[in-house]
């Protein structure tokens, strides 16, 4: 019996010594408004970018720029020795763009606002 009430002493002190809670008293003030965000001067606020693409084909066909997973941002059809120029706009996250022509299949990086590219 002695032994029991001792298990069970022991028992009850583990469990309530390891119920604590932590506390932390510092609380982080939340702004109330677009006015009290703190922002670096250097953030810009755009979600696209806009980027001027001048296509060049030998031959007819229909050119297709897609992103990395393939969902398609523009079609269009190039004629032979004719630059074709389109403004893409794109989530700013998107470092390359796809072009397929013609079973080629390109892969660009939009590092400036206009890009050229021929095709062979």
């Amino acid at each position: 019996m002695k032994k029991i009430a001792f298990i069970f002493a022991i028992t009850l002190t583990v469990l309530f010594s390891s119920c604590k809670k932590d506390r932390f008293d510092y609380v982080e003030s939340k702004p109330e408004n677009m006015g009290e965000l703190t922002v670096p001067s250097s953030f810009d606020w755009k979600t696209t970018k806009d980027v001027q693409l001048t296509l060049t084909a030998p031959g007819n066909g229909i050119v297709e720029v897609t992103n990395s997973q393939g969902i398609t941002f523009h079609r269009a059809f190039l004629m032979p020795d004719q630059p074709y120029v389109m403004k893409l706009t794109v989530p700013t996250y998107e470092k390359t763009v796809k072009l397929k022509f013609l079973g080629q299949e390109v892969s660009l990086e939009l590092g400036t606002a206009n890009i050229n590219y021929q095709f062979n």
